[in-house]
């Protein structure tokens, strides 16, 4: 428990006062409750799926399906009651009308079969007929069974191999027919066995000729060599299985043969987590539908229900996944990466993708060991319900004038929007959606990449300005006056606001972040939490602390309090909206009275992909940095008294990133050549800006 405590006499001094209490307490409160009737369990969450505390008495299986739980108010805790098998036996209910409704069902399904069974016979031996007659002609042969199609063009394969000549017109072969001595019906020549599956008569007449695509066999433009056996190897490398996420070249790392494996792997963990449906959104990148479509197929064999939402950013489908009838799902993006790159990012019962799951989907793949089923699809759009959430909690005093730059990525139609109905005076930057990605490049944490929304900001007299990345998870935020807000300095206003309505709460940055970040939540009442550079791990971070807000340095912002936890570039950037209309200040104003220091922006080093963690390694072996403390949670950072310095492997490119501080531009030097000395030592390509 915390208290955050003014003093009266000291104006603008503040404390946090921290209680705890002896966690044995917990079980007498709980004894109140009789274990007979099932399981009950006090949990300790901010979010879904929080800390379990404590646990008294217990439940089976079966129970798992009426549990409930309750908010304690006033509280980060919340009580679960699973009721035993006892419990529930005493609310049984009569089978006899459950029984007699599954009869007639069982009845109903016997009669389907039957005549079923008495219908394909008939259209069996009519599709025979026409594979015969048709497999030598060229052109397309209709059937009633597709299963049977393989079989037409296995006909046709053959003839042509071993009678040596292309396959006649319709109209030649009746020509020649004309010439040829009529045969007996009954002849051997007649490809008609005497069974009556095989005989002209029907025994059921057949419905006219009205055959989907699906039961063409195309003899003219049918791949005519056997398919060979796929080796998974081939289809599967192991580059494109990321830290959380799959990656890679759209047309050269993810053909519809990777994919397809990918997503009957992906359907049977999800069948394994007893998850029957998973929404499924993608970017506007070139190759999604493409990518979108082999997916869904994939995921439909293995008997999961898919509901498509349609091009949408990723914050769309991880709010899909709180909102709609199922906790899984698969954005198909290329994220802040060129045009030409694309890949999968999984959420599976609302839990970030790791690296264990990565692990498990390509052994599950290479397995090829998938459920089998016939799952349906839908559709679905969370956009409505997703803007009316954030305008009944967004409140903006005074209207504000923005700039919006989507980079003609995923969120180009609905950031607009949402400032729009926010109240804002929207200008819009680049807010077509184009896979080619023309006017700049998705990645916002580039610098570079902002400068057209500064200059566009400057020029309008603009509040601020946000841009956002390819699939809308990020967020860059720059001042009226056209400075950039580094991520960090961005946590420090979140922190100001959101630290203050919850001292005590603990707020997770990653190792990229400015010691300043630290420093600062400290002295509103808040925990600091370092964790690992990459949005699943700060997810899994924040799941685990409970945080109410963390913020990644390359643009992921993730608030707790008054949203669902996941990263939200517009979220992100629409609170800030609500933060600086409530002030009586600028933005600029705003960040100059944040602490201030000598820093670099992220340095990217390329690197081959298969090298940059050995290489990485190899610097924390040989690291020699005796007036500092080295932390190597994520690569080698190194702690001085006034500054630090950090080299990593990217989770997402082929390179190493790097990234320093210090309370000088002097020392900011000389803690780079530092590295810069132990890193030529490792390897000569890697080398940092004078």
């Amino acid at each position: 428990m915390a208290q955050l405590v003014c003093a009266d006499d000291q104006p603008g001094q503040q404390i946090v006062i921290l209680g705890t209490f002896d966690k044995a307490l917990i079980p007498r409160w709980l004894a109140l409750a009789d274990p007979a009737n099932g399981q009950v369990t006090l949990q300790q969450s901010h979010v879904e799926n929080g800390v379990e505390l404590i646990t008294v008495g217990s439940a089976e299986a079966q129970g798992e399906a009426y549990r409930v739980v309750f908010t304690v108010p006033d509280t980060s805790w919340q009580l679960a009651f699973t009721p035993s098998h006892a419990l529930i036996a005493q609310f049984h209910i009569s089978r006899l009308p459950v029984l007699l409704l599954l009869a007639l069902i069982l009845l109903g399904i016997t009669g389907g079969l039957l005549l079923l069974a008495a219908r394909i016979p008939g259209l069996l031996t009519k599709d025979v007929e026409r594979i015969m007659r048709g497999a030598g002609l060229r052109g397309q042969v209709q059937l009633h069974l597709p299963h049977l199609v393989p079989l037409g063009e296995h006909l046709r394969e053959l003839l042509v191999e071993h009678k040596g000549h292309a396959p006649l017109d319709e109209d030649e072969d009746e020509d020649e027919d004309e010439d040829k001595p009529e045969q007996p019906r009954n002849s051997q020549s007649d490809n008609h066995l005497m069974h009556p599956l095989f005989q002209r008569t029907p025994l059921v007449e057949d419905e006219p000729d009205h055959a989907s695509a699906d039961t063409h066999v195309d003899l003219e433009n049918a791949d005519l060599s056997h398919d060979p056996v796929i080796n998974p190897e081939e289809f599967l490398p192991a580059q494109i299985f990321r830290a959380y996420d799959i990656r890679g070249q759209a047309e050269r790392e993810l053909g519809d043969t990777t994919v397809s494996l990918i997503g009957r792997a992906l359907g049977t963990i999800a069948a394994d987590n007893k998850e029957s449906a998973l929404i499924v959104g993608c970017d506007g990148r070139t190759s999604s539908p493409r990518i979108k479509a082999a997916l869904i197929k994939a995921l439909l064999s293995t008997g999961r229900d898919v509901i498509d939402i349609g091009v949408v950013p990723t914050p769309l489908l991880y709010f899909a996944t709180r909102t709609l009838q199922t906790r899984s799902g698969v954005m198909v993006t290329g994220s802040h990466n060129p045009a030409s790159y694309n890949g999968l990012k999984i959420v599976l019962r609302n839990a970030p993708s790791t690296t264990g799951l990565m692990q498990r989907l390509r052994e599950t793949a290479l397995a090829g060991d998938f459920r089998e089923g016939r799952g349906k699809a839908s559709k679905a759009d969370p956009l409505p319900a997703y803007l009316e959430e954030i305008i009944s909690d967004i409140t903006l005093p005074a209207p504000l004038k923005v700039v919006v730059d989507a980079g003609n990525g995923a969120t180009s139609d609905i950031a607009p929007q949402l400032f729009a109905e926010l109240g804002c005076d929207v200008l819009q930057l680049y807010c077509e959606i184009d896979g080619r990605f023309p006017n700049r490049s998705p990645d916002t944490s580039r610098e570079e990449n902002l400068s057209d929304l500064a200059a566009a900001v400057r020029h309008n007299h603009a509040d601020l300005g946000v841009a956002f990345d390819g699939d809308g998870d990020r967020i860059a935020v720059v001042t009226g006056s056209g400075r950039i807000l580094r991520t960090d300095q961005l946590m420090m206003l979140y922190v100001e606001d959101v630290v203050s309505r919850n001292p005590g709460t603990d707020v997770v940055f990653d190792v990229k972040c400015s010691r300043n970040l630290g420093q600062l939540i400290v002295e509103h009442g808040g925990r600091p939490v370092l964790s690992k550079t990459g949005h699943a791990f700060m997810r899994e971070k924040m799941l685990e602390t409970g945080a109410m807000l963390g913020g990644e340095f390359s643009g992921h912002i993730f608030f707790g309090e008054r949203w669902y936890g996941f990263d939200d570039g517009m979220y992100a950037a629409v609170r800030l909206a609500e933060i600086l209309s409530n002030q009586n200040q600028t933005l600029d104003d705003m960040l100059d009275a944040l602490p201030q220091s000598a820093n670099t922006p992220e340095i990217l080093i390329p690197v081959p992909d298969d090298d940059k963690f050995a290489l990485v390694q190899q610097l924390v072996d040989g690291a020699y940095f005796p007036e500092g403390k080295v932390n190597t949670l994520d690569g080698l950072r190194v702690d001085f008294n006034d500054g630090w310095g950090l080299v990593r492997a990217s989770n997402t490119s082929a390179a190493l990133t790097a990234r320093f501080e210090a309370s000088t531009e002097q020392r900011l030097r000389a803690i780079m050549t530092d590295f810069r000395d132990q890193m030529a030592v490792v390897s000569p390509q890697l080398s940092l800006p004078e």
